[in-house]
C-alpha cells in the first residue's frame, strides 16, 4: 500500500511556521496548528500564543486544532496552565468549526469534562491511544475517534476494541514512510486485509478532518 497524504499537527508557533513552509512544498500534506501542553510558553506569555494561534486558524490553512490537551505524566506545563491552554484552544476550535487533535495522557476523564463543558459538539481524535480500554467507549459517545501508532503494536485487545468506522492510524515521531508496516501488524491483528484496512482508516481520516478518502495518517 501506498501514502497518499498525511497531517502534521502543530505543537508551538515555530512549528506551525515551520509546517506552513513544508506544505507548500508538498500538496499531499495537511496540516493543524496548536499548542501542546509539554510546549506551553509561560503564564505572561500565553495570551499573546493563544492570540497569534486564532490568527493562524484564521488563515484557513489548517483542517484541525492541535495538538492540545492534558498530560499528568513526567512532562508538560503546570496542570493549571494546561488546563487554560487546553479550555482555551477548545473555545478556538468551536469558535472556527474545526476538529481537535489531543494529546491525553492520565488525563481521559479530566479531557472529557473540559470538552463537555466548553462544547459537547465538539470533535476530534486522541493520537496515540493506548488506552484504558475502559474509556474507549467515553470518547465514542463524546464523537471521537482513536488513533493507533507502533507503540500500540502488540497490544491486541486493544486493537481489536476501537470499531473500524472510529479507527485512525498515524506514526506519532517515527515518520509518515513507518505507515504501511503498522497498517500491516493493525490487520493482521484485526484480521483483516491491509487494502481493507487503509481505506477504512483513510475514509475516517478524511471523514473527519474534511480531506476526501487520501489521507491514512493523521498525527506527526
Amino acid at each position: 500500500m501506498g501514502v497518499a497524504g498525511w497531517l502534521l499537527p502543530g505543537v508551538d508557533q515555530a512549528r506551525d511556521q515551520a509546517s506552513q513552509v513544508l506544505a507548500e512544498r508538498d500538496s499531499r500534506l495537511a496540516l493543524a496548528f496548536g499548542l501542546h501542553p509539554w510546549y506551553l510558553p509561560g503564564p505572561g506569555e500565553l495570551p499573546a500564543e493563544l492570540a497569534a494561534l486564532e490568527r493562524r486558524l484564521a488563515s484557513g490553512r489548517a483542517v484541525a486544532v492541535g495538538e492540545t490537551g492534558l498530560d499528568k505524566g513526567r512532562r508538560g506545563a503546570p496542570r493549571e496552565l494546561q488546563r487554560l491552554a487546553f479550555r482555551s484552544q477548545l473555545e478556538l476550535a468551536s469558535k472556527a468549526e474545526l476538529p481537535v487533535i489531543l494529546h491525553v495522557v492520565r488525563s481521559h476523564g479530566a479531557c472529557l469534562e473540559e470538552l463537555a463543558a466548553v462544547d459537547p459538539g465538539l470533535v476530534g481524535m486522541v493520537h496515540d491511544f493506548r488506552g484504558p480500554i475502559e474509556m474507549i467507549d467515553g470518547w465514542l459517545r463524546a464523537g471521537f475517534m482513536l488513533s493507533l501508532s507502533p507503540g500500540a503494536i502488540g497490544r491486541s485487545e486493544l486493537i481489536r476494541a476501537i470499531p473500524s468506522e472510529s479507527l485512525l492510524l498515524e506514526t506519532d515521531d517515527s515518520g509518515w514512510q513507518q505507515l504501511p508496516e503498522l497498517c500491516r501488524a493493525v490487520a493482521a491483528c484485526r484480521s483483516c486485509s491491509v487494502e481493507e484496512l487503509g481505506r477504512t482508516t483513510a475514509q475516517n481520516a478524511g471523514r473527519l478532518f474534511a480531506l476526501g478518502d487520501g489521507l491514512v495518517s493523521a498525527t506527526r
